[in-house]
């Protein structure tokens, strides 16, 4: 598939076909002018009718079964039309001819698929017009606030943001947003804050807003709330908001705007409330956090990310809702029900749901034949069908591509970490992703990856230096949702995943290979674009079945080995290749024949992997990564694509083959290691040329810059690095420290990325690294920052004219650092890291680092260590004098 080339869960390979189906129009193998017009028509207008059924949150059972098989159709004209291009390249066969009967055969197709479309006649109505799925669960007006569980913490959170101490600032109007996944309880959160809180204002209102709101509806069913039974002639909104705000202009209100899910509609409706100085306060909901930081933002408001319930709180929700009461759960179901609370992952609807279920059945089988039925989202079961529609809400209100990004989660085991590179490599090679303005096509990609975190659609795992996510999990019951409508559209072929069975008629069209499964003789293969394998005791297919292949992932089956790669050379439209911890000893010279192959990663493998130099044969060869201890064929130069290296051991290749990475014209990320007990005899010639080539590069193309130093990091970084790299945008240094800031960073006016360790952060430092003019995000690791004697101190002088996000410390550190008025101008988020009794002593025994001096500071993280229990409430009491101090009253979270 070509680069650009888009393929969607919702018009399967149509936008491929079409792209291909153009050139052949003139092209020099055949004469399709007549036909292949027609085809082109008549596929565009087939096209149009799928993407507008596609809109539709839930289509019915005629439009369902007419969208998949157009899919299916779509991706057999894409396989097809890449068949005659292979031949027509090789020479092989008489394909113009073939090509040309093969096209009226599809026109014929295409014309009948297109009149079936157009005489289906789809309702558009949506979900939300329905009765609300949430209604007869936790959300239900009816539901009394002793009935909830798990509350009360939040409801206290809830309650210190909004609370008032007297102050000018706590009377002005302040709007706290709850953020948090589908069917977390923030409704239920909101309505309990209206009946304690609210009680406290003159007047007070709680809306609803969804998915397609009607903004003068909305408006005057607040007004109706607050008693202003004024009517408004007509709907227009600027008299309504006009009229609204006169209202509200010298009342103290408290208002509710639940389920917002957009920024425009935000934006309109909070055009009505005053900005007054009686102390006013408004609670929004939402799923997504951009919307939840709109929601805030100019209202000196704060976001309260709604989490899970905790195990034990589950428990005791769950048996509140089937036994009536708060007694133990009996011991022969204690097994099982923790089973269905494991699933449930604290998500109080699901709770609810499954509960209403297991109240008429009180024996162990029963709760298993249920717990059976509940995965995947398989059962037919009234409560679960009501979760999976919950659910669609949110999927409903992606664009295509993300509804395409998401879906490929169901490729991945329940509970599985999976890295944010490797998903966003998989869905530029499967064609998913397109390429924005003023952004690479990965750049887009990883957008996708922030904007399913943002809706609360997959959960964040672990970050880097930069606190940036790095890999992410889905929800075990969002992944049932993604597997049962996955299934229903023949998206994704599970084997191995409990409880999931493929249907033997479907073309497997991307096949993942979970724990000890087998492939039925009867599952038809040969068309497969993708093929993942997980586990262990997996019958790997042949590779001679799978032609059509564009990823191969073999991460995390150890069992790989040479022979599994034989026939490698036959997946001609191979993008992505992954061989991570395998078996594998050499790479076939069969490799050279992956003319599309992109991306490559063979690291982190049991044994060293032999590469052949057929490697350099790889054209479009963008990306490549391999172990410490792998030794790669001098001639690497050659790949001109490439624009990721990974894992390259300076000291383990040859002088030659350092001297070629300068040779890569488009190299934009570099990862490097100096590992000296894998070092040969020319290690130090090797260092100077990798330095020589990093500053040439540097001049070019070269952003991002990862270097690791098992030791003598001072001597490399004293060595001449000049000219300065400064091309760099993003440089992380991985050794145990460095005596100072190497000079030449200063140097690095791109530079918008820094982590370096360090020993002592000292004055000297702060003036070269304060003066980079487009540093945003800082990480500093150190033992020591700054002494009783002598504070390290930040001024207004220093620069830092772009820094938003700071990191400084360690879990050992003495912290003896102090913000002075006017510095760092716009420092959003600072993230400090120490040893509670050495800081002490060097902060004059108080904890004061000058954060109120930080003018747009928004966040504060703090990561102590003290052996003495008894620090504990000083060090608190001076965060919270330090925020209360500052105008923003920043949000201070403890990190464990």
């Amino acid at each position: 598939m070509e680069p650009g080339l888009q393929v969607s869960a919702a018009t399967g390979a149509m936008e491929s076909v079409l792209s291909k189906l153009s050139p052949l129009l003139t092209d020099k193998h055949g004469d399709f002018h007549g036909d292949a017009e027609s085809l082109l028509s008549e596929l565009e207008a087939l096209h149009a009718i799928l993407r507008n059924m596609s809109e539709v949150t839930d289509p019915h059972e005629q439009a369902r079964r007419w969208m998949k098989e157009v899919r299916e159709f779509s991706y057999d004209v894409d396989d097809g039309l890449d068949e005659f291009v292979l031949s027509a390249d090789d020479g092989s066969g008489n394909k113009p001819d073939e090509l040309a009967e093969q096209i009226k055969i599809w026109l014929t197709e295409t014309m009948a698929r297109r009149r079936t479309g157009e005489e289906i006649n789809i309702s558009k109505a949506s979900i939300e017009a329905e009765e609300d799925p949430r209604d007869c669960f936790l959300y239900n007006k009816e539901v009394s606030d002793s009935d909830l569980v798990g509350i009360d913490g939040p409801s206290a959170e809830l309650a210190k943001m909004l609370r008032e101490d007297g102050s000018a600032q706590q009377q002005r109007l302040k709007v706290v947003s709850v953020v948090g996944c589908g069917g977390l309880g923030k409704t239920a959160l909101a309505r309990h804050a209206y009946n304690t809180f609210g009680e406290q204002f003159s007047c007070r209102a709680f809306v609803s807003v969804s998915r397609n709101p009607d903004e003068v509806t909305i408006l005057r069913s607040v007004l109706s709330q607050l008693g202003n039974d004024q009517t408004v002639p007509g709907g227009d909104v600027q008299l309504l908001i006009a009229s609204f705000s006169s209202f509200l202009e010298d009342k103290r209100y408290f208002i509710i705007v639940d389920d917002v899910w957009d920024v425009h509609t935000w934006d309109i409706i909070k055009r009505a409330f005053p900005k007054s100085s009686c102390g006013s306060r408004i609670i929004t909901t939402t799923r997504i956090h951009e919307v939840a930081k709109a929601c805030c933002a100019s209202y000196g408001g704060h976001v309260y990310e709604l989490s899970p319930l905790s195990m034990v709180d589950s428990e005791r929700l769950l048996l509140k809702t089937v036994f009536r009461s708060d007694e133990q759960c009996p011991s022969h179901l204690k097994r099982v029900s923790d089973m269905i609370l494991q699933k449930c992952g604290g998500l109080p609807l699901a709770i609810i749901a499954v509960s209403d279920l297991l109240a008429a059945n009180t024996h162990e089988h029963q709760w298993e034949q249920l717990y059976n039925s509940f995965r995947h989202g398989l059962g037919s079961n009234p409560a679960i069908e009501r979760i999976m529609m919950i659910l669609l809400l949110g999927f409903s209100d992606l664009s295509p591509c993300l509804k395409s990004c998401l879906l490929y989660l169901a490729i991945f085991p329940e509970n599985y970490a999976i890295q944010k590179e490797r998903l966003v490599l998989r869905w530029i090679a499967e064609g998913f992703v397109r390429e924005e303005p003023g952004y690479t096509l990965y750049e887009s990609g990883e957008r996708c990856f922030n904007e399913l975190i943002n809706r609360n659609l997959i959960q964040p795992g672990d970050t880097n230096e930069f606190g940036e996510v790095e890999t992410c999990r889905v929800h075990g019951i969002v992944l049932d949702f993604l597997i049962s409508i996955s299934k229903e559209d023949n998206f994704v072929t599970l084997l191995g995943a409990p409880g999931v069975n493929p249907e033997p008629e479907n073309m497997v069209r991307r096949l993942s290979l979970q724990e000890g499964s087998d492939i039925p003789t009867n599952l038809v293969l040969r068309n497969a674009c993708s093929l993942t394998v997980f586990g262990h005791c997996v019958k790997v297919p042949s590779l001679l079945a799978l032609r059509h292949l564009r990823i191969l992932d073999f991460e995390g089956y150890r069992e790989l080995e040479d022979h599994h790669l034989a026939d490698i050379g036959n997946l001609f439209q191979l993008k992505y290749l992954k061989l991570k911890y395998s078996k594998i000893t050499k790479l076939p010279e069969q490799i050279a024949e992956l003319q599309y192959l992109e991306s490559l990663d063979i690291c982190g493998n049991n044994t060293t992997i032999e590469i052949p130099s057929a490697i350099n044969q790889l054209r479009r060869l963008v990306r490549l990564a391999v172990s410490e201890d792998t030794v790669l064929p001098d001639e690497i130069g050659g790949i001109k694509a490439l624009q990721v290296l990974e894992g390259i051991n300076v000291n383990t290749q040859s002088t030659n083959f350092i001297r070629q990475i300068g040779q890569l014209p488009n190299l934009r990320k570099l990862s490097i290691s100096f590992i000296n007990y894998y070092a040969g005899d020319n290690w130090k010639e090797n260092q100077e040329e990798m330095v020589s080539v990093i500053c040439r590069l540097g001049k070019a193309n070269l952003h991002v810059l990862h270097i690791t130093i098992n030791e003598g990091a001072d001597e490399i970084f004293e060595e001449s690095w000049c000219p300065a790299p400064d091309s760099l945008r993003e440089l992380v240094i991985k050794v145990d420290t460095v005596s100072r800031v190497p000079r030449w960073i200063g140097s690095l006016a791109n530079l918008q990325k820094l982590f370096i360790p360090m020993w002592d952060i000292r004055q000297e430092d702060v003036v070269i690294l304060g003066g980079l003019p487009g540093l945003h995000n800082l990480c500093l690791t150190a033992l020591t920052a700054g002494s009783k004697d002598g504070r390290l101190k930040i001024s207004r002088g220093h620069g830092f004219p772009s820094l938003s996000h700071f990191k400084i410390g360690w879990e050992e550190c003495a912290l003896g650092l102090s913000f002075e008025a006017g510095s760092m101008p716009k420092l959003q988020k600072v993230e400090l890291e120490f040893d509670a009794e050495e800081t002490l002593s060097v902060t004059n025994g108080n904890f004061d680092f000058g954060i109120e001096n930080v003018s747009c500071l928004t966040s504060i993280s703090m990561r102590c260590t003290y052996d003495d229990e008894s620090i504990r409430p000083t060090l608190e009491a001076a965060m919270e004098k330090a925020i209360n101090a500052h105008p923003n009253n920043p949000m201070l979270v403890w990190i464990k």
